[in-house]
């Protein structure tokens, strides 16, 4: 009895034996289990059984430090950031006043009579000697002012040939020192690698096209606008013009010509106001207030007497005239005053959106009417001529090279 059951009893243990040990193995082999508790942070962390943390590091600052090796190399994470605050300005295209024709016969009893009017209600001395300045000025058929530049003409003349030869054009440069100053800083412009080697790398550089813009605008460079106690004012004309030049040219889709001159002059009316109100006399200077108003009310009809002086021909004085009203513009010039009026005010947008200042320029263009044009496009445009013009070097440091034949 006690033989068959001690067999028994030890097959019985070797089961027992056999089965703890398999459970150990399996054991070993499943899977731990992953408890996940999720913070208000949003951040899971995982506790592991069994596993105690390394020696001196805390779970949470493990955590940490973990979440900090992920983070390095990636890009910070995007956050709103409220732009700068725009200050609402008056439009200054609002009131413009506009010529009463483009007949110098018309134009001028015109104005006269205006001048006249106002110079009834002076009060000081200097201002009433500003008016009689301007007055007389006015009344004589060049306006007291230099012929067009014979340079320019003759640029115009030759590159309207289509492609001249370079040596021909270049020679007619070097005959103004002045022309070959502005050529030489243009050549120089940031946008070039390194300064032209010769007058005549410069011509080829900028091209024949910004030659005849340079050669046109020698007008309102012209000495007579060097005005003591208005220089300021004259120098932001002549800028302003020069941008909503190469905006109406861009607009017209023609580089040369009456669309180009028109922008360019729209407001040379007011450069001959400054040059009266400037004075070295005894009684002094006029009322800024009072400069300022003459010039915003009769720039357009001085505007359209210069262009017939210079005889920069009918359509180049129907852009200076109506621009602020296209519509009383002849009809045959119509679409070149409504380029110059877009011109303007893109110009104005842009130059005051620099300043943090908002004229309502994109708003007015929008809702523009009689011209089709991309708005932002328009806009964009004179962005690109002031940078252009910002990154000029100053033509004064420039030394230029084969000027003199």
């Amino acid at each position: 009895m006690d033989s068959e059951s001690e067999p028994t009893e030890r097959r019985t243990r070797l089961a027992q034996l056999w089965a703890a040990l398999w459970s150990a193995i399996m054991g070993r082999l499943t899977p731990r289990k992953v408890h996940v508790r999720v913070r208000r942070s949003g951040a899971p962390t995982a506790d592991l059984p069994m596993l105690p943390p390394p020696g001196g590091v805390i779970p949470s600052q493990r955590t940490e430090e973990a979440r900090a090796r992920r983070s390095l190399g990636q890009p910070p994470a995007p956050s709103l950031v409220q732009d700068p605050e725009t200050v609402g300005v008056q439009p200054p295209w609002e009131g413009g006043a506009v010529a009463p024709s483009t007949d110098v016969e018309t134009v001028r009893p015109h104005l006269m009579g205006a001048l006249f009017d106002i110079q009834d209600a002076c009060e000081s001395p200097a201002d009433y000697a500003f008016l009689n300045r301007l007055i007389r000025m006015l009344s004589l058929d060049q306006l007291d002012l230099p012929p067009f530049p014979d340079v320019a003409w003759q640029l115009d003349t030759l590159l309207r040939l289509g492609d001249p030869p370079l040596v021909r054009v270049v020679k007619i440069v070097r005959r103004e020192p002045a022309l070959v100053r502005r050529v030489w800083t243009q050549a120089c412009s940031a946008f070039y690698a390194r300064p032209p080697n010769s007058l005549d790398h410069a011509v080829a550089r900028i091209g024949f096209d910004a030659l005849w813009r340079i050669g046109m605008s020698a007008c309102v460079h012209s000495e007579v606008f060097r005005v003591r106690g208005f220089q300021d004012q004259a120098d932001a004309v002549r800028r302003h013009g020069i941008v909503t030049a190469d905006v109406a040219a861009w607009l017209s889709g023609k580089k040369l010509g009456s669309v180009y001159l028109a922008g360019l002059l729209h407001e040379v009316g007011k450069l001959v106001v400054y040059r009266a109100a400037s004075t070295t006399t005894a009684v002094g200077l006029p009322d800024r207030e009072l400069v300022d108003r003459v010039a915003a009310e009769v720039h357009p009809s001085i505007g359209v007497l210069v262009a017939h002086a210079w005889k920069l021909g009918e359509e180049t004085a129907a852009g200076v005239g109506f621009y602020n009203h296209p519509e009383q513009a002849p009809d045959p010039f119509r679409a070149t005053a409504r380029q110059v009026q877009v011109a303007n005010i893109a110009t104005h947008t842009a130059t005051l959106s620099r300043e943090g200042q908002d004229c309502g320029g994109l708003m007015t263009l929008l809702e523009f009417q009689g011209l089709e044009f991309d708005v932002a496009r328009t806009i964009g445009k004179a962005h690109e001529i002031l940078d252009g013009m910002e990154q000029q070097p100053d033509g004064a440091d420039q030394p230029v090279l084969d000027v003199v034949e």
